[in-house]
């Protein structure tokens, strides 16, 4: 049992468990928002983005834990989980964050919308934002296909799960591009157009206008917190891709560190998205003020007595 992949990965199940959890349970209650309350169209679509991104950061990280479960179970008791689940699972999890990506494309792409192009209503359609996940989740099962067909999935001995491998250069990259650099850049891209727009605003005479201006590009900052995190996402693993071309060899401890730094980045995504979105702050805060319990003054309890 090599005691350094058992650490990160006993400590990497723990921080995905309690995300997932965590993440469930935000889902649920912006499901029951929604369900039990008439919104307004555009915040009916922030929620939309909400649902469809901790669905799927529920269920990354979420098979994230399980993958984890197998290097501990392989790690203490020897078990071999080489089977075509074992294949499967490493081709789900291209395909999960790959999707998660898209969706915080898809809120930018409203974001854009609502600032740049408010005459273009398409852009602002609540109907659009249901079925963009749904051909994002088709184009990414397509895409991620490929390097099952390549047969480039392999089993790895010592942590006890599969993935594919740093030195088969061109799966790498393909995963590289289609669940990671084609979201980075066009989140970065639609950002930069919106953040031009709104400095070239400035000089707006209207106030409620410039005041609105103002709100979204507080907005905008926030957000870009978030996508800094997901840009973060990656690098360790665009680090172990260099180091693996330079070298040729894939150390055993790449994606136990890769998984145990993707997992802590998820609660920064998490925590963020509901910091970073007053629709789903409010959503939170009512929770939290409606189950605190409040202490009984003095006088109250005076009056209860007295009425007993």
């Amino acid at each position: 049992m090599n005691q350094i992949v058992f650490i990160l990965c006993f400590m990497t199940l723990i921080i995905c468990s309690l995300t997932c959890l965590f993440s469930c349970g935000i889902l649920i209650c912006i499901i029951h928002h929604l369900y039990y309350n008439r919104l307004q169209q555009e915040d009916r679509i922030i929620i939309i983005h909400c649902i469809n991104i901790y669905s799927l950061v529920s269920a990354y990280i979420g098979l994230l834990a399980v993958i984890n479960i197998q290097s501990v179970l392989g790690n203490l008791y020897g078990y071999d989980f080489n089977s075509s689940w074992c294949i499967f699972s490493e081709y789900l999890i291209s395909i999960l964050i790959s999707s998660l990506y898209w969706a915080f494309v898809n809120q930018a792409l409203f974001r854009l919308g609502r600032v740049v192009y408010p005459t273009i209503r398409w852009l602002q359609s609540y109907r659009l934002y249901i079925i963009l996940p749904l051909i994002e989740l088709i184009s990414s099962c397509i895409l991620m296909s490929l390097v099952v067909f390549l047969h480039d999935v392999v089993y790895s001995p010592e942590n006890y799960y599969c993935f594919v491998p740093f030195t088969r250069v061109f799966s790498e990259l393909w995963l590289a591009l289609h669940s990671y650099g084609s979201q980075i850049g066009v989140l970065l891209f639609i950002y930069i157009r919106i953040t031009i727009f709104l400095r070239r605003q400035t000089n707006t005479p209207t106030l409620i206008v410039k005041q609105r201006q103002d709100r979204d590009l507080l907005v905008i900052r926030r957000i870009l917190i978030t996508v800094a995190l997901l840009i973060s996402l990656g690098v360790p693993g665009i680090v172990f891709l260099v180091k693996s071309f330079i070298t040729n060899t894939d150390d055993f401890l790449t994606f136990p560190f890769v998984f145990f730094f993707i997992s802590i980045s998820m609660i920064g995504v998490c925590i963020s998205t509901i910091i970073f979105t007053p629709q789903l702050k409010m959503i939170v805060v009512k929770i939290i003020q409606h189950n605190r319990v409040v202490p009984l003054n003095d006088s109250l309890v005076g009056s209860i007595a007295a009425r007993q």
